[in-house]
């Protein structure tokens, strides 16, 4: 047993010797390691703070974006009302020009119809007449009845 004491009292000096030492190393390893965790935490700190005002920003600018497409949009409808009203306005007055042109040729067509109808009436009348007299005036006489005829029929026509 009294090996065991003296090592025992050996154990205690030893301790008592290396507990200065030991101590201030323990202790300054924990307060370096104390140290390096607030620096952590400092510069977590500060990054959280960096996040939180880069987050604020991008909300800032992701509401202005959103007011600039609302803008965009707004223009690009009052644009496209304004466009579909002159196109409509367009097409309203191409209809028209092409009635209009329509009539025209309308018109133009029985004037023609009505001249040739006309001339094919007197073409007609003068054959038939020049027929006519052929058989029952005979040369001369009918030449002159027809020429009297070209000229009054000339006169009606135009």
């Amino acid at each position: 047993m009294m090996p065991i004491i003296v090592l025992m009292v050996a154990l205690l000096c030893l301790l008592f010797l290396i507990r200065k030492p030991l101590g201030s190393m323990v202790i300054g390893g924990l307060d370096r390691r104390g140290e390096r965790i607030r620096a952590e935490l400092d510069e977590a700190n500060r990054l959280h703070e960096e996040a939180r005002a880069l987050l604020d920003k991008h909300r800032a600018k992701l509401v202005e974006g959103e007011n600039a497409a609302a803008e965009i949009v707004a223009h690009a409808q009052s644009e496209a009302k304004r466009l579909e009203e002159r196109l409509k306005a367009e097409m309203e007055h191409a209809l028209k020009r092409r009635e209009e042109l329509a009539l025209e040729r309308i018109s133009q067509e029985e004037t023609r119809a009505l001249r040739d109808v006309r001339t094919r009436a007197a073409h007609l009348a003068v054959q038939t007449t020049r027929q006519i007299l052929t058989e029952h005036l005979g040369g001369d006489g009918a030449q002159a009845v027809m020429k009297s005829a070209i000229s009054e029929v000339k006169q009606k026509l135009a």
